[in-house]
């Protein structure tokens, strides 16, 4: 979905409020048209931003507005830290954009002592060396309030250097050095002095003097070593020194990681950083066994490329919304004959079967291929159960679901009884022996689920307290009895899955927050995490049925198709006929809640608008928007009149 952010809103006779109990919820209209003939209220172009959203989020220190103003703590602002879980909100005033927005952005009280909110400058806090002879040495200056300044070196050291250093990328230590402030050409100190304990990253989250005048004879500056950041780590918990809960080495204590976004990507990394060689693997839900000291980080993000840890995106230390059931861990187990692998698919639990030998990676024939060899590969995989693909297409001409393979076919004739702990165990026939295709490669999948009940590849969904039967509350039969989904961590992905299993084939959206009303069931399952190409919600499902920390108020909800259906009659009115509105604030004609938004119509009503005056009214979803003599659907809406939705706050 598309919002339209009227940054630049002007307030003029408008007294806008808070519509939602939980969290600000407003209405504005922006109009990109010609400017000329327009409303006052209804603002040209150049005011009017799209955000298609991105998987990337802010994640630094930045706390302080464009305007100035000192951003509040996210937890100040009920319930909006539960409608975007893993997207860096806690207990902080850090800018962050969890609602995809491209900038980041905070609440904070105006000057009347209301709740508003605006975006971060960006910049702020941004630090930069100069005058140096290289890119690791220079004058220190520090971006504050629009403004480059230095910092009075009086009292600098090698701790400060440290965090501006780390800062910029270009090490983890620095020395400290001095430049004479009479012969350096500064125009601006910002800073009179720093005192970092060397473990921050970076200058903001420093306890320091704001200049004030009086003396300074040198303007701090830094050399930066050129040595990779090293950040301690280590595996605890396994049963041998190549598997385990990750800890990490922060502020004098071990701490685990998260596993929110933790994959076989940041498993690579963390083996390549402690010396481990053969296949990384990563783990969740404290598979390991769980922590007890802090939670040092979360949402780690290696491409798989870095030599450390410490060069991944991840949060600030100490930032997550987590407990240690969901501890991260990984694997390194040595590359040795028989060490098998699932290639091709979505994600590690499934795949076309390879197997190792002297040194180089196969395929097995599927030949005599039966459920308890599939089992003994999961189980060898640390997966409880799976299940084997048939291969797709004409029996002649057979084509395995995840792709031919290329190599050597090592293994045929394949006979397990279930119990082996290696396929190597299993009745075969002799390596490279064989009377196959690939085109007879053996395809698994393996359930997504470590521990506890394990799930079928497909399990039966529905959709509950929709007005459509495309849209509603999702729920899954499981155990015998229907319950419900978590919405921590649920996205459009998710919804993608659940429509394309329910046999629509138009866009998805993902709707959180019990929007189509609470369940009465068990909650089965939580964290649900979907690429959006998956055939079924089951494989999408990363933790045991059953486990989860939230309650009905936190069910998941899809709205399928989403943008194909147009207001029925009974929804549509001829706006140009509206009764003109003499109050001077907006109001609706019945109360809108995040609940009930789609099910009740509301005509916002202007002042100084005339009655030919066209305005938007909300009608089911999604919101249609009348607009110069035409209705038109808010999601295909370039840059017509909108209203917009939550999260968008315009005060």
């Amino acid at each position: 979905m598309r919002l339209i952010s009227c940054h630049q809103l002007q307030r003029s006779n408008m007294n806008l409020t808070f519509l939602a109990a939980t969290v600000a919820l407003l209405a504005a209209i922006c109009d990109c048209g010609s400017p000329g003939s327009l409303p006052s209220f209804i603002l040209p172009l150049s005011d009017c931003v799209q955000s298609h959203g991105r998987d990337g989020f802010y994640r630094g220190a930045i706390d302080i507005t464009e305007s100035g103003a000192r951003c509040m703590n996210w937890t100040d602002v009920a319930g909006f830290r539960e409608r975007y879980p893993g997207k860096g909100i806690g207990e902080h005033n850090h800018c962050r954009n969890p609602d995809g927005r491209i900038r980041p952005w905070c609440f904070f009280r105006n000057n009347r002592g209301r709740v508003d909110w605006g975006y971060c400058d960006c910049k702020q806090g941004s630090v930069r060396l100069q005058g140096g002879r290289s890119k690791l040495d220079g004058r220190v200056e520090i971006y504050l309030s629009g403004v480059w300044g230095s910092i009075c070196g009086d009292d600098w050291s090698d701790k400060d250097a440290a965090v501006v250093c780390r800062q910029l990328g270009k090490g983890i230590s620095g020395r400290a050095r001095a430049v004479a402030l009479v012969r350096s050409g500064i125009a601006k100190l910002h800073w009179r002095a720093v005192h970092c304990q060397g473990e921050e990253s970076d200058l903001l989250q420093c306890p320091k003097t704001t200049w004030n005048g009086g003396e300074c004879s040198f303007a701090a500056t830094v050399t930066c070593t050129q040595q990779q950041a090293t950040l301690p780590i280590r595996l605890v918990g396994g049963r041998s020194k190549s598997e385990g809960t990750v800890e990490v080495f922060h502020a004098g204590q071990w701490g685990s990681i998260c596993d929110d976004q933790w994959d076989n990507s940041d498993a690579e990394v963390v083996c390549r950083q402690l010396g481990l060689s053969g296949v990384a693997r990563a783990w969740g839900q404290a598979h390991f066994g769980k922590g007890s000291g802090r939670v040092w980080l979360d949402e780690v993000r290696c491409t798989g490329n870095e030599l450390t840890l410490e060069q991944c995106p991840k949060s600030a230390w100490g930032e997550h919304n987590c407990l240690h059931t969901e501890d991260a861990g990984v694997s390194c187990h040595a590359l040795t004959d028989g060490t098998v692998r699932l290639v091709g698919g979505t994600g590690s639990h499934e795949g076309r079967l390879e197997v190792l030998y002297r040194g180089q990676w196969g395929t097995v024939c599927d030949d005599g291929w039966t459920d308890s060899n599939t089992k003994v590969v999961c189980g060898q995989l640390g997966y409880r159960l799976g299940e084997t693909l048939p291969s797709e297409g004409l029996d002649i001409t057979p084509v395995p679901r995840f792709g031919v393979g290329s190599g050597p076919i090592l293994l045929d004739d394949v006979s397990c009884t279930g119990k082996e702990s290696s396929l190597l165990l299993c009745n075969k026939r002799e390596w490279l022996r064989h009377d196959c295709t690939h085109h007879e490669d053996v395809n698994i999948a393996c359930s997504p689920v470590h521990s506890g009940e394990s799930l079928p590849t497909s399990v039966p969904i529905r959709l509950v307290g929709g007005e459509r039967s495309t849209e509603g509350r999702v729920e899954l039969y499981l155990s015998g009895q229907w319950g419900t989904v978590c919405d921590d961590g649920w996205t459009d992905r998710g919804a993608e899955v659940v429509c394309r299993q329910l046999g629509h084939s138009g866009s998805a959206k993902a709707r959180v927050m019990a929007y189509f009303g609470e369940g009465t069931g068990p909650i089965h399952v939580d964290n649900v995490k979907c690429s959006g190409e998956e055939r079924s919600i089951a494989e999408c499902i990363k933790q045991a049925p059953g486990t989860h920390n939230c309650r009905h108020s936190e069910d998941a909800g899809v709205i399928c198709d989403y943008g194909e259906s147009q207001p029925s009659n009974k929804d549509v009115k001829d706006m140009e006929t509206a009764p003109s509105s003499t109050k001077s604030e907006w109001e609706t004609t019945t109360p809108l809640s995040l609940r009930n938004m789609k099910r009740n119509m509301a005509l916002i009503k202007l002042s100084s608008i005339q009655a030919t005056t066209p305005i938007a009214m909300i009608t089911t979803w999604p919101w249609f928007v009348y607009h110069r003599g035409q209705w038109d659907s808010f999601q295909e809406s370039v840059c017509h009149s909108v209203v917009t939705s939550f999260p968008l706050v315009c005060l």
